[in-house]
């Protein structure tokens, strides 16, 4: 087990954030941000102007002295998906954020952060631990597909919603995953800025604003989704004269040939046209699937004509790192961690927006998610007492104040987004974050049946009649299961 030794005072800590959000002269070596002393501020408090309460103003003061949290990051990425702090601090953002957090907490209310970092078998560490009554962990971070979902059908997390201090709906929570992954009034896990991998995950559409002039489009495209506007018809508009077979070989390949949009995943388009593969009684004590209605064919008929090309030759993901980075794709559809893996290096300038919605009718953006990251948590049943609440709410909204806008000014922007705008959007994007239980569980094999028909051009109500059973079937099992002990 890792025990921070924390070296730096409270006051360090807040200064060396407050120097990540003000500083106005930032340049790159390699990728890495780095910021001038003298350029730097108080963190400003923008509680008031965004509309967010205080959060440890109403939690409260509390002396915590001698008592120890220990999280567990069950995660098989470590070097991508960073989510814990490690023995000293490096001068990289995240890294030293998340210092600076935990010395908050040490400093405020007397407890100490320690950390438990696993690349393999952490769901079984967890439920051997709570099979045996044991509080090892306070709070444990993994994949939604893999080890949370596991956890979750072994029984050994506890109801997000029964846990005092949490505000599930805030915008330090995912509030829409507060919405869908909530049964019976049973809530397993979630995400939040409380992991800074939850910053990889969102789904986006990345504009490639080099291909935007050389086509002469004219789009103010942040305006487009600050009115609601940003849609499919806009999408398909913009683009729809833009692909090219350049080397006129009768097949379309990523590596060299013109396209007006990429990324046609079922599972970040869907969700983002507000589709819901099934549907909750009013009570919440009923999931259902839901109807194949006329909206659900409009957009999968509207998808499939965003995105013409089929059966695209592809290797990898050269779908970025060749088409859209080399100024091949005027649209990419994919997640915010390829800012930072694919496009690092890109020439070219781009803007990041949300998914487009279906139409002007639909409230609101979603935003999917990539569920096989490490950016999912939840707390063991041992743990699930008021003080567990307390101070996983404390570091939540901690983050969300302090660790988010350095993400984005400094660690996005500075490195992968090329436009200021990108900033703004970004939080439209991370505010919205989207899953069902559908996606985590694929009944009946609905979320590859979506998939199927986007990348040809099948009938989305034939093929969902076609395994309406097996899913059926599979969501009763779910409910006779949800959060139950399994043998």
């Amino acid at each position: 087990m890792k025990k921070m030794n924390r070296i730096c005072t409270s006051l360090l800590a807040l200064l060396i954030v407050a120097a990540a959000v003000s500083c106005s002269d930032t340049s790159t070596d390699e990728g890495s941000a780095v910021t001038t002393g003298a350029d730097t501020a108080a963190i400003e408090d923008t509680t008031a102007a965004d509309n967010v309460p205080d959060r440890l103003a109403e939690l409260g003061a509390r002396d915590l002295t001698g008592q120890i949290y220990t999280v567990l990051d069950s995660n098989p990425n470590d070097a991508m998906h960073i989510n814990i702090p490690g023995d000293t601090q490096t001068g990289e953002i995240i890294n030293d954020t998340l210092w600076s957090r935990d010395a908050f907490m040490e400093e405020t209310y007397g407890v100490t952060i320690n950390y438990e970092q696993k690349t393999s078998g952490g769901s079984a560490i967890v439920r051997a631990s709570v099979m045996a009554g044991d509080r090892d962990f306070d709070f444990v971070i993994g994949t939604g597909g893999g080890d949370m979902k596991t956890m979750t059908t072994q029984g050994v997390l506890a109801n997000l919603c029964e846990v005092e201090h949490l505000s599930l709906d805030q915008k330090w929570w995912s509030s829409l995953m507060y919405d869908s992954l909530r049964f019976n009034d049973a809530m397993y896990f979630t995400t939040g800025d409380i992991t800074p991998t939850m910053y990889q995950i969102a789904a986006c559409t990345f504009v490639n604003t080099k291909l935007v002039d050389d086509y002469d489009l004219d789009c103010d495209f942040v305006s487009e989704v600050r009115n609601g506007t940003w849609t499919w018809d806009l999408v398909g508009e913009l683009s729809k004269d833009i692909a090219q077979d350049l080397n006129q070989d009768g097949q379309w390949a990523y590596v060299d040939d013109l396209f007006g949009n990429i990324g046609c995943f079922s599972t970040y388009l869907i969700p983002g046209c507000a589709v819901d593969y099934c549907t909750f009684s009013e009570d919440n004590t009923v999931l259902s699937l839901a109807p194949i209605t006329d909206r659900t064919v409009a957009v999968c008929e509207k998808l499939q004509s965003v995105f013409p090309q089929k059966s695209i030759k592809s290797e990898g993901n050269d779908f970025s790192q060749s088409a859209f980075k080399e100024d091949r794709a005027l649209f990419l559809t994919h997640i915010t961690e390829s800012a930072a893996v694919h496009l690092r290096d890109m020439e070219s300038d781009y803007l990041i927006l949300p998914v487009a919605k279906f139409d002007e009718a639909q409230e609101g953006y979603r935003t999917a998610v990539n569920l096989w990251a490490t950016a999912y948590v939840g707390i063991p049943l041992t743990a699930a007492d008021e003080q567990t609440g307390f101070i996983t709410e404390a570091m939540a909204y901690w983050s969300y104040k302090n660790m988010r806008p350095i993400a984005f000014d400094l660690t996005y922007k500075a490195k992968t987004v090329r436009d200021e705008r990108s900033v703004e959007m970004l939080d439209i994007v991370f505010d919205n974050l989207y899953c069902s239980f559908a996606d985590l569980y694929n009944f009946g094999g609905l979320t590859s049946v979506y998939w199927d028909v986007l990348c040809t051009d099948k009938g989305i109500a034939s093929e969902i009649e076609a395994i309406s059973g097996k899913a059926e079937g599979d969501i009763k099992n779910f409910m006779e299961t949800w959060g139950q002990p399994q043998s």
